[in-house]
């Protein structure tokens, strides 16, 4: 039986030739294996907000709260305060 050091060498040797994405495949399942407990308890259909992409969004939008550059919701016929208040910064354009 092998010992925790042991294994910790085997990973190493399996892993030093691997290519750039596969070397990402293997951290992306170490970054499972640290949190699977934590994971097993999100509802799979939910599991994109806790994607690195979702909550780098979520960062983005909250600091647009924090500084002001928000702006109300629109009902379809107030395409004119929405067009004004993108002029003004208030409210970001879609790429």
């Amino acid at each position: 039986m092998h010992n925790a050091v042991d294994y910790k060498s085997e990973i190493i040797s399996e892993v030093k030739d691997l290519t750039s994405s596969k070397a990402k495949e293997v951290l992306d399942f170490i970054c499972f294996l640290k949190h699977k407990e934590a994971l097993s308890k999100i509802d799979p259909t939910q599991a994109y907000f806790y994607t690195p992409k979702w909550q780098k969004l979520e960062r983005q939008a909250e600091g647009d709260i924090k500084t002001g550059r928000v702006s109300k919701a629109y009902e379809a016929d107030e395409t004119e305060s929405l067009f004004a208040d993108i002029k003004k910064g208030k409210r970001k354009t879609v790429k």
